[in-house]
């Protein structure tokens, strides 16, 4: 049995999406609002910028438009779950979008600026974006348990 490619691209969006829910699940309420260094995102302002850019691709991809996901404007007081809560209602928003996407379409164009991209080329985007992001924020747990050890001692 041969599974359709857009069948495919959704299944890996849907794994990557739930191991970055995982990933948050364990971060510690103490780390959203610390940065590795002054000139870098806290790991709050880098979990918006994966919610609102993902939905920016998805909505490029299907209606070819330049809009972010809508986040709420208490995110900076946000407890841990409740960001998980909020990263739920876009990955729902986005999978409902994202399920309107046939083979037929992945050959489609979507220029950029001066980039041309295919769809196929910007659902690989969205997992590299997501992936990218998440290894930052990893980054960015390893530094802040390092420094938390350091200043226990």
């Amino acid at each position: 049995m041969t599974i359709l490619k857009i069948d495919f691209y959704l299944e890996m969006i849907n794994k990557s999406h739930e191991a970055f829910r995982e990933f948050l699940s364990h971060l510690p309420e103490d780390i959203l609002d610390w940065r590795v260094h002054e000139f870098t995102p806290t790991v709050r302002e880098q979990i918006t910028h994966i919610i609102q850019d993902q939905m920016w691709i998805v909505n490029y991809i299907l209606e070819k438009k330049e809009e972010k996901y809508t986040i709420p404007e208490n995110i900076s007081k946000l407890l841990i779950e409740e960001i998980i809560s909020v990263y739920d209602d876009f990955v729902s928003i986005a999978a409902e979008k994202l399920s309107k996407v046939k083979d037929s379409n992945l050959a489609d164009e979507r220029n950029y600026k001066e980039y041309s991209l295919n769809v196929e080329d910007w659902l690989f985007e969205y997992v590299h974006h997501l992936n990218k992001h998440c290894g930052e924020i990893n980054i960015a747990h390893i530094a802040w348990k390092r420094k938390e050890r350091s200043s226990s001692s």
